[in-house]
């Protein structure tokens, strides 16, 4: 072992007496690592000075070397907490899957009967007026399993306003607001690429 020099001595004590500077205790710090020749000279050091200023200064406390090792070793011994591993259970996707795929029927069931109602109900008004013109004069609800009479004015009026709508041709029909649509932007964007 290599004995400690004067300079680290001197730095050792201001340290002690709170008169050391950054570049001191940096130094003093460097040299305590365990790895550094003089580790033990400068711990057996402090142990010396830290007893002798204790002693003049009337605050005996004695702090041994061994200190630091004693903590190492009870951190050492102490048993590490280890999380419980997550288990990931083929049932649990299995049933994560099954949820997944009833929402996506479901929805697809949902949609597709929208769309096959929306393309009953989408006739000219022409065809709504021969239509009229051809149905009899009662309606059976089903739901409800009751005859009801069509009241001949209500229907009149009815078969006046269909036949009152014109489009005029020459006057595009107003879209503006479909247009805003990504869904129509995307349909006109499939369409050109075809």
């Amino acid at each position: 072992m290599s004995q400690l020099d004067e300079r680290s001595k001197e730095s050792l004590s201001a340290m002690l007496d709170n008169e050391a500077d950054d570049l001191e205790i940096r130094r003093i710090l460097k040299s305590s690592e365990p790895d550094q020749d003089q580790h033990q000279d400068l711990l057996d050091t402090w142990e010396r000075y830290n007893l002798v200023q204790s002693a003049i200064q009337d605050s005996a406390l004695p702090v041994s070397s061994e200190l630091s090792k004693r903590i190492a070793e009870k951190i050492d011994l102490e048993a590490v907490p280890v999380a419980p591993a997550a288990k990931f259970n083929w049932q649990q996707g299995m049933a994560k899957l099954a949820v997944a795929a009833s929402v996506a029927l479901v929805f697809t069931f949902a949609i597709q009967t929208a769309l096959d109602n929306g393309a009953d109900n989408s006739f000219a008004p022409a065809q709504v007026a021969e239509g009229i013109d051809s149905a009899s004069a009662t309606l059976t609800l089903v739901a409800d399993t009751e005859t009801t009479e069509v009241d001949p004015l209500a229907q009149q009026r009815l078969r006046d306003y269909i036949e009152s709508m014109t489009f005029d041709e020459e006057e595009p029909v107003r879209i503006e607001h479909i247009q805003d649509s990504p869904l129509y932007r995307l349909v006109n964007e499939l369409q050109a690429k075809d």
